[in-house]
Protein backbone atom coordinates (compact mmCIF):
# COMPACT_ATOMS: atom_id res chain seq x y z
CA UNK A 1 0.00 0.00 0.00
CA UNK A 2 2.84 2.41 0.80
CA UNK A 3 4.52 1.66 -2.50
CA UNK A 4 1.29 2.29 -4.44
CA UNK A 5 0.63 5.67 -2.77
CA UNK A 6 4.25 6.71 -3.42
CA UNK A 7 3.80 5.92 -7.14
CA UNK A 8 0.58 7.95 -7.21
CA UNK A 9 2.39 10.89 -5.56
CA UNK A 10 5.21 10.72 -8.13
CA UNK A 11 2.69 10.52 -10.98
CA UNK A 12 0.84 13.52 -9.53
CA UNK A 13 4.08 15.51 -9.30
CA UNK A 14 4.92 14.67 -12.92
CA UNK A 15 1.47 15.83 -14.06
CA UNK A 16 1.96 19.08 -12.14
CA UNK A 17 5.37 19.66 -13.76
CA UNK A 18 3.93 18.91 -17.21
CA UNK A 19 1.19 21.42 -16.56
CA UNK A 20 3.76 24.06 -15.59
CA UNK A 21 5.82 23.46 -18.72
CA UNK A 22 2.77 23.97 -20.93
CA UNK A 23 1.15 27.00 -19.30
CA UNK A 24 3.89 28.65 -17.23
CA UNK A 25 5.57 31.10 -19.62
CA UNK A 26 5.73 34.14 -17.35
CA UNK A 27 2.66 35.83 -18.89
CA UNK A 28 0.32 37.89 -16.76
CA UNK A 29 -2.65 35.82 -17.96
CA UNK A 30 -1.83 32.16 -17.22
CA UNK A 31 -3.90 29.56 -19.00
CA UNK A 32 -4.58 31.65 -22.12
CA UNK A 33 -3.20 30.24 -25.39
CA UNK A 34 0.18 31.73 -26.29
CA UNK A 35 -1.01 32.74 -29.78
CA UNK A 36 -4.00 34.58 -28.32
CA UNK A 37 -1.78 36.51 -25.90
CA UNK A 38 0.59 37.55 -28.68
CA UNK A 39 -2.35 38.65 -30.79
CA UNK A 40 -3.60 40.95 -28.03
CA UNK A 41 -0.43 43.08 -28.13
CA UNK A 42 -0.99 46.34 -30.02
CA UNK A 43 0.59 46.71 -33.45
CA UNK A 44 1.24 49.74 -35.60
CA UNK A 45 -1.02 48.62 -38.44
CA UNK A 46 -4.08 47.77 -36.39
CA UNK A 47 -3.91 49.94 -33.26
CA UNK A 48 -1.41 52.79 -33.53
CA UNK A 49 -1.77 53.98 -37.14
CA UNK A 50 -5.46 54.94 -36.62
CA UNK A 51 -4.41 57.17 -33.72
CA UNK A 52 -1.55 58.74 -35.68
CA UNK A 53 -3.79 59.28 -38.72
CA UNK A 54 -6.45 60.97 -36.59
CA UNK A 55 -4.31 63.06 -34.25
CA UNK A 56 -0.73 63.37 -35.54
CA UNK A 57 -0.12 63.23 -39.29
CA UNK A 58 -1.72 66.59 -40.05
CA UNK A 59 1.67 67.92 -38.85
CA UNK A 60 3.81 64.76 -38.88
CA UNK A 61 3.96 64.18 -42.63
CA UNK A 62 6.17 65.16 -45.54
CA UNK A 63 6.38 68.92 -46.13
CA UNK A 64 4.84 69.91 -42.80
CA UNK A 65 6.30 71.57 -39.73
CA UNK A 66 6.93 68.47 -37.59
CA UNK A 67 10.52 67.17 -37.72
CA UNK A 68 9.55 63.65 -38.85
CA UNK A 69 6.72 61.87 -40.61
CA UNK A 70 4.59 59.26 -38.81
CA UNK A 71 2.59 58.22 -41.87
CA UNK A 72 4.15 54.76 -42.21
CA UNK A 73 5.57 52.11 -39.89
CA UNK A 74 9.03 52.52 -41.41
CA UNK A 75 8.95 56.26 -40.66
CA UNK A 76 7.49 55.94 -37.14
CA UNK A 77 9.44 52.95 -35.78
CA UNK A 78 12.80 54.71 -35.16
CA UNK A 79 10.96 57.33 -33.06
CA UNK A 80 9.00 54.88 -30.89
CA UNK A 81 10.71 55.70 -27.57
CA UNK A 82 10.54 59.45 -28.15
CA UNK A 83 6.86 59.15 -29.10
CA UNK A 84 6.17 57.26 -25.86
CA UNK A 85 7.86 59.98 -23.81
CA UNK A 86 5.99 62.82 -25.50
CA UNK A 87 2.52 61.26 -25.31
CA UNK A 88 3.01 60.36 -21.64
CA UNK A 89 3.88 63.94 -20.69
CA UNK A 90 1.06 65.14 -23.00
CA UNK A 91 3.30 67.57 -24.87
CA UNK A 92 2.27 65.76 -28.05
CA UNK A 93 -0.01 66.26 -29.78
CA UNK A 94 -0.01 69.92 -28.71
CA UNK A 95 -3.39 71.04 -27.42
CA UNK A 96 -3.60 73.97 -25.02
CA UNK A 97 -7.34 74.61 -24.76
CA UNK A 98 -8.58 74.27 -21.18
CA UNK A 99 -11.14 71.41 -21.02
CA UNK A 100 -12.92 73.30 -18.23
CA UNK A 101 -14.24 75.70 -20.89
CA UNK A 102 -15.90 73.18 -23.18
CA UNK A 103 -15.17 70.62 -25.88
CA UNK A 104 -13.80 71.38 -29.31
CA UNK A 105 -14.48 69.48 -32.54
CA UNK A 106 -10.84 69.75 -33.58
CA UNK A 107 -9.46 68.61 -30.20
CA UNK A 108 -6.34 66.64 -31.07
CA UNK A 109 -5.34 65.71 -27.52
CA UNK A 110 -5.07 61.98 -26.81
CA UNK A 111 -7.50 60.07 -24.62
CA UNK A 112 -6.20 57.94 -21.77
CA UNK A 113 -6.92 54.82 -23.82
CA UNK A 114 -4.99 56.16 -26.83
CA UNK A 115 -1.98 56.96 -24.63
CA UNK A 116 -2.14 53.46 -23.12
CA UNK A 117 -2.29 51.91 -26.60
CA UNK A 118 0.78 53.81 -27.82
CA UNK A 119 2.82 53.09 -24.68
CA UNK A 120 1.86 49.39 -24.76
CA UNK A 121 2.90 49.26 -28.43
CA UNK A 122 6.32 50.71 -27.63
CA UNK A 123 6.81 48.61 -24.48
CA UNK A 124 6.00 45.39 -26.37
CA UNK A 125 8.60 46.03 -29.07
CA UNK A 126 6.80 48.44 -31.43
CA UNK A 127 5.73 45.71 -33.85
CA UNK A 128 4.35 46.46 -37.30
CA UNK A 129 1.64 43.82 -37.37
CA UNK A 130 -0.23 42.83 -40.52
CA UNK A 131 -0.08 45.63 -43.16
CA UNK A 132 -3.54 44.48 -44.27
CA UNK A 133 -4.88 45.92 -40.99
CA UNK A 134 -3.81 49.48 -41.93
CA UNK A 135 -6.73 51.89 -42.34
CA UNK A 136 -6.76 54.11 -45.44
CA UNK A 137 -4.24 56.93 -45.14
CA UNK A 138 -5.83 60.35 -44.62
CA UNK A 139 -5.96 62.70 -47.58
CA UNK A 140 -5.08 66.36 -47.12
CA UNK A 141 -6.07 69.17 -49.42
CA UNK A 142 -3.25 71.40 -50.62
CA UNK A 143 -5.56 74.39 -50.92
CA UNK A 144 -8.32 75.66 -48.67
CA UNK A 145 -9.46 73.01 -46.21
CA UNK A 146 -12.37 75.14 -44.98
CA UNK A 147 -13.81 75.80 -48.42
CA UNK A 148 -13.38 78.95 -50.50
CA UNK A 149 -13.14 81.85 -48.00
CA UNK A 150 -15.12 85.07 -48.21
CA UNK A 151 -12.02 87.08 -47.36
CA UNK A 152 -8.27 86.48 -47.68
CA UNK A 153 -5.89 88.63 -45.61
CA UNK A 154 -2.23 88.55 -46.58
CA UNK A 155 0.83 89.49 -44.50
CA UNK A 156 2.31 92.33 -46.57
CA UNK A 157 5.92 91.18 -46.15
CA UNK A 158 8.01 88.01 -45.89
CA UNK A 159 9.48 86.97 -42.56
CA UNK A 160 12.70 84.93 -42.52
CA UNK A 161 12.73 82.17 -39.91
CA UNK A 162 16.26 81.54 -38.52
CA UNK A 163 17.56 78.00 -38.94
CA UNK A 164 18.67 77.79 -35.30
CA UNK A 165 17.78 79.19 -31.90
CA UNK A 166 14.61 79.74 -29.91
CA UNK A 167 12.12 82.26 -31.24
CA UNK A 168 9.64 84.22 -29.19
CA UNK A 169 6.09 84.37 -30.49
CA UNK A 170 5.66 86.68 -33.45
CA UNK A 171 2.51 88.73 -33.95
CA UNK A 172 1.66 90.14 -37.36
CA UNK A 173 -1.04 92.81 -37.47
CA UNK A 174 -3.08 92.84 -40.68
CA UNK A 175 -5.75 95.49 -41.22
CA UNK A 176 -9.17 94.11 -42.19
CA UNK A 177 -10.76 97.39 -43.24
CA UNK A 178 -14.08 96.15 -41.83
CA UNK A 179 -16.59 98.93 -41.33
CA UNK A 180 -18.61 96.89 -38.85
CA UNK A 181 -18.19 93.88 -36.55
CA UNK A 182 -18.19 90.48 -38.26
CA UNK A 183 -18.73 86.93 -37.00
CA UNK A 184 -16.02 84.46 -38.05
CA UNK A 185 -17.31 80.99 -38.85
CA UNK A 186 -13.98 79.43 -39.85
CA UNK A 187 -10.40 80.56 -40.36
CA UNK A 188 -7.35 78.93 -41.90
CA UNK A 189 -3.73 80.05 -41.94
CA UNK A 190 -1.79 79.15 -45.07
CA UNK A 191 1.95 79.81 -44.60
CA UNK A 192 4.14 80.24 -47.63
CA UNK A 193 6.53 77.60 -46.27
CA UNK A 194 4.61 75.02 -44.20
CA UNK A 195 7.80 73.28 -43.10
CA UNK A 196 8.82 76.22 -40.88
CA UNK A 197 5.48 77.48 -39.58
CA UNK A 198 3.33 75.71 -37.02
CA UNK A 199 -0.32 76.70 -37.49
Amino acid sequence: MKRKSRLLAIAGAMMFLASLSVSGNGDATPGAPVAARKKSLPTFSKDVAPIFYNKCVSCHREGEVAPMSLSTYKQARPWARAIREKVLDRSMPPWHADPAYGKFKNDRSLSKREIETITAWVDSGAKEGDPADLPPAPQFADGWQIGEPDLVLTVPFEYTVPAEGVLSYKYFMIPTDFEEDRWVQAAQIRPGNRAVVHT
